[in-house]
């Protein structure tokens, strides 16, 4: 997808009012400085880049303030440019510009207001002239292998990774999962996919997050939760605690959070890229988050679903992020809507 058609939908006014009013500031009072002692054109230029990031910051990263922004956020963001948005050498070296200014002048300027801050940019690797990383484009098979190998390894992880390729939900959403959410007989979709009993907030902070129901491929997930609720409620006994409903925990019991599925994923991404099968060569597989999005709504496309319904299923208010996570060409498609067409003409006949 071009990077202008992504810009119109990531920054929609939607997107744009539910900025984290620190970051509004934070923009503002930044871009007010610059402006004193720069082109017109240059200030312009980051308040684009800025509007970019900050959306995406809203959609994917739980609205942060960007002052409490980690390393892996900012890897998070650069990964998904360079793979999913096409981003080239130059439009990457802007944006690191551009967030490295804004580092800058809240380590240079407002030290007093953030005293602790200190700019991460120079941990996010600056992009070579000749891009060489891909897309990571999950087959089949590799998901289907690495779902058996975690069944057989983690309980946990099994359900994790089929809850995130069942019902193609951010990290942060699926961390929000709570096993009250989950009914066996709630269903919608003919049955075939699990409802959640309630919304979950699914971006933004606090009560002003929006929140919407979950479907979730029930044969895809109901095997790994059922196994993982018997050993979580051992790990709860063993730690004394009683059940707080979150389903993902720690080894102590605790509320798993985001940050602790990183470490999780690495374990993923080792499996795929040396013990999985159908990787004979042994390269190296970048497996990323927003991967297992991709999966979902590429193998609902390349099953023959249309988009209209995977858009219903994803919860998405126009099939422009359909556009961004669809990687089926129409060649590879089944059309099974098609078909109709096939009874059609051969009624006429």
């Amino acid at each position: 997808m071009a990077r202008e058609t992504f810009r119109k939908i990531i920054t929609t006014d939607e997107n744009l009012l539910a900025i984290n009013p620190k970051n509004k500031e934070l923009i503002n009072k930044f871009l007010r400085s610059f402006d004193t002692k720069s082109a017109k054109t240059s200030v312009v230029n980051y308040q684009s880049d800025y509007n970019i990031f900050f959306c995406w910051n809203v959609v994917y990263n739980d609205n942060k303030f960007f002052v409490d922004i980690k390393k892996s956020d900012l890897i998070d963001f650069f990964s998904f440019a360079v793979s999913d948005l096409q981003w080239g050498s130059a439009r990457y070296r802007r944006m690191h510009s551009a967030l490295s200014s804004l580092s800058k002048y809240i380590e240079n300027i407002l030290d007093d207001e953030y005293p602790d801050f200190k700019s991460l940019m120079p941990k996010v690797d600056k992009i070579p002239n000749t891009i060489v990383r891909e897309k990571t484009v999950l087959s089949e098979t590799q998901i289907n292998n690495l779902l058996e190998h975690l069944k057989q390894t983690n309980k946990q992880w099994a359900c994790l990774f089929a809850l995130a390729i069942s019902s193609g939900a951010r990290i942060s959403e699926l961390f929000r999962f709570t096993t009250d959410l989950i009914d066996e007989e709630n269903t919608g979709f003919d049955g075939i996919f699990l409802k959640t009993k309630k919304p979950i907030r699914t971006k933004g902070r606090g009560r002003s997050g929006t929140r919407m129901y979950k479907y979730i491929i029930k044969d895809i997930f109901l095997p790994t939760y059922q196994e993982w609720m018997i050993e979580r409620k051992k790990i709860l006994k063993q730690n004394n605690l009683s059940d707080h409903r979150y389903l993902f925990i720690t080894r102590e019991g605790t509320p798993a959070t985001a940050a602790t599925a990183r470490r999780w994923i690495a374990h993923w991404e080792k499996y795929l890229s040396n013990e999985e099968p159908s990787n004979k060569n042994k390269e190296k597989v970048s497996l990323y988050p927003h991967s297992l999005r991709h999966y979902l709504v590429s193998h609902l496309t390349r099953l023959g679903l249309s988009s209209d319904l995977i858009v219903s299923i994803m919860g998405w208010q126009s099939s422009d992020m359909y556009k961004i996570y669809n990687d089926v060409s129409d060649d590879e498609r089944e059309w099974k809507d098609l078909d109709k067409l096939k009874e059609y003409l051969e009624q006429k006949e």
